[in-house]
């Protein structure tokens, strides 16, 4: 993994939106940081996290994950880099990645990739895309995507056996209450991520280490 953003993982920010209600530019430092502790790295902001590795980030039995949180507080676009950070700084979890952010593009190289419309519902869900975008608030695509793929609901839960969600009965909305939270039954689209995954994780077989030190300024 390579952090996407070079010359900004050494500056010193201070964002104000952590504080303010209104949406304010973030302040840089003219001071830079490099740390000695540990390496930096990066990729993409979207992932998937397994429950094991979330599991190591909140309780933290090395303390890497809550020295990181810390150091990243005052870094530009954290997410491109605090969760690649402590993978590839962990023995437990380095080199347990997949380079493959499972995005859909419409033009994969476009600076300003187009506007995801309901036009493009059909590639989106029969691809082997998890995350698309951009779409806008608000847009019927995402209204398709609740109610086509996940089932769920206005303003409500997903189903499924977290959730003994039975949708609305003479206006009693029955979505409230909780189930098993440990039990996760995959419907049709997560058996097909889960045979996506387990293709990606065969591939990576021919390329182990994904753990790329950061260089540069």
């Amino acid at each position: 993994m390579d952090v996407c953003r070079r010359g900004e993982i050494n500056r010193i920010v201070v964002d104000p939106n952590l504080y303010y209600k209104s949406n304010t530019p973030i302040n840089y430092d003219v001071e830079t940081r490099k740390p000695d502790a540990f390496e930096i790295f990066g990729g993409s902001p979207w992932v998937i996290l397994s429950r094991s590795f979330m599991e190591f980030c909140i309780y933290g039995w090395d303390n890497i994950p809550r020295k990181l949180l810390m150091y990243f507080t005052n870094v530009a676009y954290p997410l491109e880099t605090y969760f690649h950070t402590v993978i590839c700084n962990s023995f437990e979890f380095q080199n347990t990645t997949l380079s493959n952010d499972l995005r859909y593009d419409i033009i994969p190289k476009s600076p300003k990739p187009k506007i995801l419309n309901t036009s493009k519902y059909g590639e989106i869900v029969a691809g082997e895309s998890v995350f698309a975008q951009p779409i806008q608030e608000d847009d019927p695509l995402l209204n398709m995507i609740d109610e086509d793929v996940l089932h769920r609901m206005p303003d409500n839960f997903v189903p499924g056996s977290w959730s003994s969600c039975q949708g609305i009965n003479q206006g009693e909305d029955l979505c409230y209450r909780w189930a098993d939270i440990d039990t996760v039954k995959p419907g049709s689209r997560g058996i097909k991520l889960a045979s996506l995954l387990t293709k990606l994780v065969e591939e990576r077989r021919h390329n182990p280490s994904q753990c790329h030190q950061q260089h540069g300024p």
